[in-house]
Formats: structure tokens, sequence, C-alpha cells
């Protein structure tokens, strides 16, 4: 059988050509015994009474796939088909021809599932498999009716706080007699099927109702991530599906967040980008999960109203044994936190991999080493608990961040600190400029936030001079006055980082005040590579002070020496006794003139070998041994010959033979 793509949108005159050239090219691939039927819209039957054996069947498949693959032109258009094939061998599969053509569709569909334009044979097992998911299928048609569905819940943990700041609520399937059903075996089916629509809605409703519930018991006020299919957004109106999942359970739209693939926003990208715009003026946030496996183009991503990045697993697992994925996770983070964006890594399993993520500046984690996902007891046993990363761990791995609030309303103070004291950081708190003063004075601060109007002195004024006794500080003014002037000034001097107005949005100022921080250690971060910069030229500014130092000694060693060989040479060559130097390969290294006129007849002896220059009474004095000592004559005059190795006293090499004339 073969299966090709939708004639949907080509028009019925279009389709019947297409199809009547796919029929013409397969009977084409037959021998006069074969047989080509079409059994629906898109699906042929070739019968091959003929076929001896399975290798036969395989041969045609081929040919049958080759054949398909070429283009079509049908009316001015140029066609493409793909051709799935699944063969069934009479009698050896069935006997009758429903079951043969059954168990042709259940190898078809196996062939379409392997990546199409490809064969399989249909095997019992592939019936079993078939049949075990048919089974399936029906099953999970009524499990939303039957209340067999249930969430999971697995926490998100903030790298700064170790605090939990989330859960992603996960779907599982408590089927009645199978028990629990992983989400790879059921979720796939749910999207073939379309019940991913009513059941995705059901998720959003009862992720949405629980995270309320949490709130209601004052366990904190965590988010809640929840994944949305690609079906629930090109389908199905998923705005007025997460509006009605709000309205029913009362939760702000702050807490929650909607989860979706690379892949799913790629599919098509101006579409998607006005469903999430719309999701984002009900006050949703935006993650997108499994980031770096898909093919989203940076050119797209900043077009995305997205407000997180999810750090796909793949690259977390191994992120302690390759630098690759080091360096592609840190470049993820440090691309997320340039858009703004918050950053969430999932499959952490180890402390290793957790140490990683916080030196590298990622926000949040997810994974087995902290907690699996849970079912909603657990879940919320593990809120009550207060549980947390180790405190131990994290103060070793980030810095403490360290947070002066200014203001002349006490009550504006204690608003704050509430909702800041979950993002961990330590807060000192003023209510004058004065008294700010005077705590910078007594304590290290890292972000300044401070009120316009405040007697005495105003928050602009205090922050000029914060500048000039504070200036690594980072400033912001928090505001219902605004003098546009005066903050327009001090925004273009330097001494304020930023003006927010009062009353404040809480994301936004919480937001504002993290890339505060950012900016504030990324500041210490470039002062010490500035520090340790200098340091390290000092230091090779007096390495190269010492060298230079020592080519000058050297130099003038080299020059003394040259001055004492000249000076030895003129010795040599002045004394009247001929004395030769022969190196390890018997050449003349060195001879005074005195050697020059008794032992070379007058001619220079130098560079010339030993036995082709040197008298033979000489030589035969020598013998095999260059360190002797005897009398010789040379010329009629006697001389007593000494020889003496080199090298005890310098890196030479050889004899220098010596010829004293003996007087008798």
């Amino acid at each position: 059988m073969i299966s090709r793509w939708s004639l949907d949108t080509l028009g019925h005159s279009i389709g019947d050509g297409l199809l009547q050239e796919v029929a013409r090219r397969l009977t084409a691939c037959l021998d006069d015994t074969g047989t080509v039927g079409c059994l629906g819209v898109d699906e042929f039957c070739i019968i091959l009474p003929e076929i001896a054996r399975s290798e036969d069947a395989t041969m045609v498949a081929r040919k049958v796939i080759d054949s398909c693959a070429g283009p079509y032109l049908i009316d001015g258009n140029d066609l493409f088909v793909w051709a799935s094939v699944g063969i069934t061998l009479f009698p050896d599969d069935a006997d009758d021809s429903a079951s043969l053509i059954h168990n042709a569709h259940t190898a078809m569909y196996r062939a379409k599932n392997q990546g199409r334009n490809t064969y399989q044979f249909f095997t019992m097992e592939m019936n079993r498999n078939a049949q075990d998911k048919m089974r399936l299928e029906t099953d999970l048609r009524y499990a939303l009716v039957n209340g067999e569905f249930l969430l999971y819940y697995q926490p998100k943990v903030s790298c700064i706080t170790g605090k939990i700041t989330g859960f992603e609520a996960l779907l599982r399937w408590q089927h009645s007699a199978r028990g629990l059903v992983g989400p790879d075996e059921f979720i796939p089916l749910l999207e073939e099927t379309g019940l991913i629509v009513p059941v995705g809605e059901w998720v959003l409703t009862t992720a949405c109702a629980q995270l309320r519930c949490w709130h209601d018991e004052g366990l904190g006020t965590p988010s809640m991530a929840v994944n949305v299919s690609e079906r629930q957004i090109h389908v199905a109106d998923l705005c007025e599906t997460v509006r009605q999942a709000l309205a029913a359970s009362g939760l702000a739209p702050i807490y929650l967040e909607l989860e979706l693939t690379e892949s799913q926003l790629m599919k098509d990208v101006d579409g998607v980008i006005g469903v999430l715009e719309r999701i984002k003026e009900i006050g949703v946030k935006i993650t997108v999960d499994d980031f770096g496996t898909g093919y989203s183009s940076l050119a797209y991503l900043k077009r995305f109203p997205i407000d997180s990045l999810k750090v796909d697993k793949a690259f977390v697992q191994d992120i302690i044994a390759d630098p690759n994925d080091v360096s592609i996770t840190r470049a993820i983070i440090t691309l997320a936190h340039n858009l703004k964006l918050k950053v969430v890594a999932e499959g952490v399993e180890t402390q290793g991999q957790l140490g990683l993520l916080i030196a590298n500046h990622c926000d949040e984690v997810q994974g087995y080493y902290f907690s699996r996902p849970l079912p909603v007891e657990e879940a919320t046993a593990l809120l009550r608990e207060g549980r947390s990363l180790d405190s131990r761990m994290m103060a070793g791995l980030k810095p403490s961040r360290t947070l002066l609030l200014v203001d002349d309303e006490a009550n504006i103070l204690s608003a704050l600190k509430r909702l800041l004291r979950r993002d961990g950081y330590d807060i000192l708190t003023a209510m004058s400029a004065e008294q700010g003063l005077e705590v910078l004075a007594s304590h290290r601060v890292d972000v300044i936030i401070s009120d316009q109007l405040m007697p005495g002195m105003s928050g602009v004024e205090f922050l000029r001079r914060v500048k000039t006794l504070h200036p690594d500080t980072v400033r912001l003014v928090l505001s219902g006055y605004t003098d546009l002037q005066a903050v327009t000034d001090a925004i273009n001097e330097g001494a304020i980082y930023k003006f927010l107005s009062k009353p404040w949005d809480d994301g936004i100022l919480r937001a504002n005040i993290e890339e505060a921080f950012r900016n504030k250690e990324m500041a210490d971060e470039n002062r010490r590579l500035h520090t340790g910069l200098a340091l390290a030229n000092n230091q090779m500014t007096v390495v190269n002070e010492q060298l230079q130092k020592m080519l000058v000694n050297k130099d003038l060693q080299v020059m003394r020496d040259e001055s004492l060989l000249n000076i030895v040479q003129e010795v040599l060559q002045q004394l009247p006794w001929p004395i030769i130097g022969i190196d390890d390969e018997f050449i003349v290294a060195l001879a005074n003139t005195a050697a020059d006129v008794i032992c070379g007849e007058g001619k220079p002896l130098l560079g010339r070998n030993m036995y082709a220059s040197l008298p033979a009474s000489l030589l035969a004095a020598l013998g095999s041994s260059m360190v002797a000592e005897t009398d010789i004559d040379i010329n009629g005059i006697r001389y007593r010959l000494r020889g003496n190795s080199m090298g005890e006293h310098s890196r030479s090499r050889g004899v220098l033979l010596v010829l004293l004339p003996l007087v008798l």
C-alpha cells in the first residue's frame, strides 16, 4: 500500500490527475501478472500472485518508491509525493483478503512512522503492537470522562535564594488496569487523536486551581508552568481557554506560565506571535521549552513576546564532562540575559551540574537533584516543609546581594521588603537621605532604591552624593513625583541608573532590580579582571626588566669572552713553540704560527685533516693514542711532544698538542 500527502488544497481536477499519474507509474513497475487497485483517496493496493520469495517483494517495493519519488507535472504544477509501502505475504501472514489488507495497512503505518519513503514487512509483533495501540487509544478516549488523569508537580528552584519559585504541571494517566502509564506512551496518542485539546483544557484548569489553593493556604506564592500543544495554539482558542481557567480558579495571571517548545514557535511564526501577544495582554508569562534543540532563528526569537528560556537537559546532563555543553549553556544564558529573559535549566541531577549552572548565572534549575515530579500531596508537603537548596552551597557560589531602600514612608519600606525578600537580597532600610549615607558608611551596598520627595535632601541630590562617595553602587529612583529636568540631568550625569514610578508593578520592579544587580556584578567582574590584568602587566614588566638586565649582563660577558679569546689567540701566536689543537674528527682546530712553520712547512694547518698535514714522525709518535708524552725529531730538531685531553675546564672536545724544543 502507498500513502501520499493530503490533496485537500489542490482541488479535485488536480488531485484526480495526480492519482491517475501515480496509478500509471505503479502499473509500469509490475509485470503482466500484477494488479493495481485504488482502495481510498490516497491508498493503492498491489497484488503480486507470482511472487515466490520475500526478496522479490522487496525489489518491487523499492521500484515503487523510486518511481513515485520523481516530480509530477499536473496542470502546470510541479507536485511531489512520498510513498510508504506495507508488505504482507499469503499464506504466511493470513489466508483471507480482509486479514491481508489489514496486515498491509499495519505494515504501511509502521513504514510511515519510520520516516516514510520506505517499506516494512508485516510481523505478528507489529500486529500485537497495533492492537495494543488501538486498545490504548480506545481507553484514552474515556480517560478524561472516567477521571483517570492526574497531575504531578515538579518544583523549580532559584539559583540565588535556593528556594522554590514555582512548579511545572506534568500530565499522568492512572489506567484502571495498566496502572500509571508513562507520558511517552499516551501523549503522542492525544496529539494524533486531537484529544489533547480537551485534556489540555483540563490540565490548565486543574493546575490553576491547585496553585490558587496553595496560595490560599499561605504556602508562598510560587508560579505554575503548563505545557501547551501545537493543536491548542492553532486549533483551539487558547486565549479564551486561559481566561476561563484563570476566572474559574481566581488565580492572578502573573503566576501562570505557558511553556511552548522551540519547534512549535517556528511552525507558524506570525500566527504564533499573534496568539502569544494576546496571552501576554492577559498578564500570563511565556516560556520557551527545550531551547537549543530546535531550529529557531535569533532574528525570530527577539520577535516573540517571551519571558523565559529553558535550557534543554541534553546540554545539562554532560555539562561536567563536555566543555562544549558548558560553552553552549553559557552562551544561552548570556543570550537570554541580554534579551532580558530568565533562564531555567532542566534535567539537573547532580551537585556538580548545579554548581556550574550557578557559577554561570543561571536563574533557576529543575530536576531530580532537588526533586522528582510529585503527586499533589507530596508537593504540598514539600511547600509546607519549606525545603530549599543547601544555603552553604549557595553562599559559596553566589555573592550576597545587598539592597538599600531609602524612603521617608514606613509603609512603603515594609511593602518593598515583603515583595523583595523572596529574591534573597540582604535588605537595608533608611527613612531619610542622611540615614542612607550613614548606612552606606558602615555597610557594603550593591543597589540603592531611593524615593525622590524626602525632607532635607531629595532623592536625586542624595544619589548624586552617593555617586561621588560610593561610585560602584547602582542607583535607582522609585517615586510618584517626577521632576523631569532634575531626573534627566541626574541620569545624564550617571547619578541615576533608572527612574521607576509609583505605584509599581511587582513583576517589572523585581525584573529591574534583578537587572541592576546583574549590571553591578558584571561591573565588579570587569573591575576584578582589570585589576588582575593590571597586576599581571606589572609582573610582566618586572620580568621583562629582569630579562633585560640578564641580556645586558650576557652581552657584557660575551664581549669579555671575545676580548679574552683575542688575547689568548694573540698569545698563542706569539709563543715560539708549536701548539696544535685536534678535534674529535681529527681536524686541526687550532694552530699557531710556529706550528704552521715547523709542522706545516709554512702552510696554514687550520681546518686540515691531521693525517694529511702533520709530519710523519709526529703521527708515528701519537700512534693510537692522542694523549702521549715522547721525544720526536722534526726536520733534524729534537722536540718533546705533550698531548693533553680537552674538556676538563671547558666544553671543548679533542686534544691539545705542544712541541717543546730539547736543549742538548
